[in-house]
């Protein structure tokens, strides 16, 4: 039993010579890994490092990013300007719309101003109780000081040089120094240098009479 089996073994070992064997060994080597069917993932993959930018796209976005960032840049800059400006000028409008409405409330109100002085010159003229002139009085000064409050101020007038920029001559006198001003009809008036109503004054013409 020993024999044959030995026998057996040899007659096998000796169907292929060693040189069949290495041709078979090399000819093994050589068959390609078999894989399984391509995947979605396997081909964007593929695609990626075919379409790979070259070093020229990528300077060429590099130089178009930067053109972007510095047109926005700019856009930006004019519009903060543009803001600034138009916070300068709505301030502005607020503050002449501001003056404006007092001039005009001021305005407003210089009749009763120019009545309660007349009031007073009659009740001080015609010898009236001493209650009654004090009262005037009173009333005159709270009004003026409230409305000196307010930027009023007095164009002053009698005994100076005739301007037109503050004075309306509505009659002339013969003697005295020419366009000085000799009587005052209706007191000026201005709020913060602007004029609000122009002193009604006579002048001196200088030629004697």
């Amino acid at each position: 039993m020993k024999y044959k089996k030995k026998r057996v073994r040899k007659i096998m070992e000796s169907k292929h010579s060693p040189d069949e064997i290495t041709v078979k060994n090399e000819a093994e080597a050589e068959i390609p890994e078999v894989t399984g069917p391509e995947t979605p993932e396997d081909e964007a993959a593929r695609e990626n490092e075919t379409d790979a930018p070259t070093q020229e796209q990528w300077a060429e976005a590099l130089k178009k990013t930067v053109e972007e960032r510095d047109s926005y840049k700019d856009s930006y800059l004019r519009s903060q300007a543009e803001f600034q400006n138009f916070k300068r000028r709505n301030a502005s409008a607020r503050a002449d719309a501001y003056e404006d409405g007092v001039r005009e409330t001021i305005s407003a109100m210089l009749p009763a101003l120019d009545n309660l002085e007349l009031a007073l010159k009659h009740a001080e003229a015609n010898g009236e109780s001493e209650a009654l002139t004090q009262g005037v009085s009173m009333t005159l000064k709270l009004m003026t000081e409230a409305l000196g409050k307010l930027g009023l101020e007095e164009v002053p007038a009698l005994g100076e040089q005739f301007d037109p920029e503050k004075h309306n001559a509505v009659m002339r006198e013969p003697g005295g120094e020419e366009n000085m001003i000799s009587e005052v009809f209706q007191k000026g008036y201005k709020v913060h240098d602007k004029m609000i109503r122009y002193a009604m004054v006579k002048v001196y013409s200088g030629a004697e009479a």
